[in-house]
């Protein structure tokens, strides 16, 4: 309120003249006048620098010439930081035009108190004045609050936050007497007497009180509180992270008695250590993954919880007793399917941050494969009844297609990646989730085989593949790598295929998991992108899935003993003779001279020339329990404004380097949630966009028309998106014609 009691005073003045003068002798009211500035008064105000008398009086007479001959239309404030009785040139116009007398400014705020609240101000003046700094701003309430000692003065609450974001800078700002109250308060807070002191020592002060009290999990509440407005702050949390760096931790802490909302991710791992030290204690993990759970709660601290703890609980807590009712094949894989896929990706997670720090990994590595070891057990113990129903999989589903259906091929596409894909569409997408069993062996060649062709028929060449797929089906199938899709991808029939997951393991073996994430990306965006394209269906499949073997020693790796002549691969052996193993099992393949395939009945791999991490080709639930997905859209009932490239019979043969894309919409509807849409053209050349065009917004029976260049190209598409959901809405092909543009004299 004392801001807007002080520019009530100064356009009642000004209302009747066009000067008025303000008296402040002390110099205390100067931030009312920086107010003014700041609401567009032209100010004019004297130096209190000068002490001499005819510099004073030149001064004046020049401030006064400046108003008189420069702003003699204008509204003017005089500010003097001198007594009226003092003035030259100015004193004149404290009676001809008028003044506000600030010489006793706390008498003029306890009248303006008096006259707006009828309370009695009983506040001591220094006190009021500081008072009314702190004033600005607020309304006669709070003034109210303040006279009956409901509220104090400054809330540390309120200015903590900027203090802490900036010290320096957060004191320079301040009058001296708020200062003062401030650093009174910040005192109060950290309980100790008042002492001066450098605001970034304060600062620091106040931080590591915070973070102490977090450690001790017990924290005041007042401190608390700004704890938690301070990360969810987006003008300050970034200041929050200096501080942690700078921060050391009491070694002696005890760290299962933090506050579950600290911020320090070295708690976090110091926390993990203990847990893996003890991981065989299941009741001691327990206890401790709860107290976890506590943390992972927590909404304000998300950024500094590590991802990987969910992992750990998932790992930890995974419950393999179901297992014992699975006595069937079909059994073992539902339960892989609804459950155990989710340890696998855990430990891929996990593999990813600790392969580094072997102390942390190996407990948790070892952790996995004890419930891994049970799931084999009940695998093998029902692999009789194993058939692979891969064989001619994309020929039965395209002879059976409808147009309007694409086909995503991944290689080495493990169950527990495209069950993550799907968790990302699945609040969009009606999302069918299915499987396939992989043939033996699992490594690519053969299975992309089945996948394609069929009959237990290998085709090395994956162009081969392709020609085969189309002869057996006797559709029109168009072929793409997954990447290549963009809003103008559009067909009848196609397959996409996509290898990187496959291609990074084989190269980069272990070092290709921390890559995952951005596959698992890619995967969603394009299935996303060829749902909003116009396809009605999308296929999620592959050729195998793989295993992770981890930390390995040598004496992990399976001494390969067989008869006869064999051809040995890292996760299967070729062989001619038949073999007697109890530990491996037999698959009756041909290939070539050779009759069987044998696997290990673990993940292990056997010695051979090949690199040991990611590998596949074996007969485990990771490598052949596969996804066959479908991703459709739903349909909502509610439709978009139509529109439509109109001139599409123009672009089939456009003479020069420009053309024009004209876009309609509908001319009437009558639903109001349809009576626009923002669309957005976008332009392609050889499948790579070169142009778009600012978005649109296009209301009912409304056209426009955009005009494009050609650049260097000879043909191009025009694709018209819905610029929201990008969602592909029309397309045209536009091709240059070969003819002279003889500037329309034909």
């Amino acid at each position: 309120m004392t801001d807007k009691w002080f520019l009530q005073d100064v356009e009642k003045s000004l209302d009747q003249h066009k000067r008025v003068v303000v008296i402040d002798p002390s110099g205390e009211c100067e931030f009312l006048i920086e107010l003014a500035k700041l609401k567009g008064y032209i100010v004019l105000q004297t130096d209190r620098t000068l002490r001499e008398k005819w510099q004073t009086v030149k001064e004046e007479l020049f401030l006064r010439y400046k108003a008189e001959s420069e702003l003699i239309d204008e509204k003017v404030i005089f500010y003097v930081i001198r007594e009226k009785s003092k003035l030259s040139f100015l004193f004149d116009y404290c009676f001809t035009h008028g003044s506000i007398d600030l010489t006793n400014p706390a008498e003029w705020i306890r009248k303006k108190l008096i006259s707006n609240t009828g309370m009695q101000v009983a506040m001591e003046n220094p006190l009021l004045l500081t008072a009314a700094k702190l004033g600005v701003g607020k309304d006669i309430a709070w003034w109210k609050r303040i006279l009956q000692n409901l509220e104090d003065l400054m809330s540390i609450d309120d200015e903590l936050l900027p203090f802490l974001d900036n010290p320096d800078l957060y004191f320079k700002s301040k009058a001296e007497d708020i200062r003062r109250l401030f650093e009174e308060k910040l005192f109060e807070l950290l309980g100790s007497p008042y002492m001066s002191k450098p605001p970034k020592t304060l600062a620091r002060e106040v931080t590591t009180l915070l973070f102490d009290e977090l450690l001790s999990n017990d924290v005041k509440p007042e401190l608390l509180s700004i704890y938690y407005k301070w990360l969810d702050s987006n003008t300050y949390s970034s200041s929050l992270q200096g501080y942690i760096d700078a921060y050391k931790p009491d070694k002696s802490l005890n760290i299962w008695n933090v506050h579950p909302d600290h911020c320090f991710v070295e708690i976090d791992h110091i926390q993990l250590r203990h847990i893996v030290e003890n991981f065989r204690d299941h009741s001691y993990v327990k206890e401790k993954l709860d107290k976890i759970k506590k943390r992972l709660r927590g909404r304000q601290t998300h950024r500094f919880i590590p991802s990987w703890w969910s992992d750990i609980i998932t790992l930890f807590e995974f419950d393999n007793k179901p297992l014992a009712s699975c006595n069937s094949f079909e059994k073992v894989v539902s339960f892989y399917t609804s459950d155990f896929h989710k340890t696998d990706r855990a430990i891929r997670n996990l593999y990813s941050v600790f392969m580094q720090d072997k102390d942390i990994l190996r407990p948790l590595q070892e952790h996995y494969e004890s419930l891994n070891h049970e799931l084999l057990q009940h695998w093998y113990d029902v692999a009789n009844e194993y058939e692979n129903n891969q064989q001619g999989c994309l020929v039965t589903l395209f002879k059976q297609a409808k147009p309007g259906i694409a086909v995503i091929v991944g290689d080495g596409l493990r169950y527990e990646i495209a069950d993550y894909v799907a968790s990302r569409l699945n609040s969009k997408y009606r999302v069918q989730s299915t499987t396939m069993l992989a043939d033996m062996p699992s490594e690519t060649e053969h299975n992309m085989s089945a996948l394609y062709v069929g009959n237990d028929e290998v085709l090395p060449l994956h162009r081969d593949r392709e020609k085969r797929l189309c002869s057996l089906t006797g559709k029109n199938i168009d072929f793409l790598s997954l990447e290549s899709v963009n809003p103008g991808t559009n067909s009848d029939y196609l397959v996409l295929t996509y290898k990187d997951i496959d291609s990074a393991g084989e190269t980069l073996q272990m070092g290709a998991i921390k890559l995952f994430g951005e596959f698992e990306k890619v995967l969603a965006e394009k299935i996303d992108q060829l749902l909003n394209n116009g396809f009605k269906e999308v296929h999620l499949l592959t050729d195998h899935g793989f295993v992770l073997t981890g930390l390995l020693d040598e004496s992990d790796k399976i001494e390969v003993d067989l008869s006869g002549k064999r051809e040995i691969h890292e996760r299967f052996v070729r062989t001619i003779d038949k073999q007697s193993r109890a530990d491996l099992i037999e698959f009756k393949r041909q290939s070539g001279e050779y009759n069987y395939v044998y696997a290990a009945k673990n993940h292990r791999p056997f010695k051979s020339k090949g690199l040991y991490g990611f590998s596949h080709g074996g007969f485990t639930p990771q490598e052949i329990i596969i996804p066959n997905f479908v991703f459709r859209k739903i349909e909502s009932g509610v439709q978009g404004l139509e529109v439509w490239i109109e001139n599409k019979s123009e672009l089939k043969d456009v003479t020069g380097a420009l053309f024009g894309v004209k876009i309609s919409a509908k001319v009437s509807t009558n639903d109001l949630f349809t009576a626009s849409r923002k669309v957005q053209v976008v332009l392609y050349a050889n499948n790579i966009s070169y142009s778009r065009s600012n978005i649109i917004n296009l209301n009912a029976g409304e056209s426009t028309s955009l005009e494009f260049s050609f650049m260097s190209n000879n043909e191009v598409s025009a694709i018209l998106i819905d610029a929201e959901t990008q969602e592909k809405l029309d397309s045209v092909k536009i091709k240059k014609s070969n003819a002279r543009d003889l500037g329309g004299l034909l």
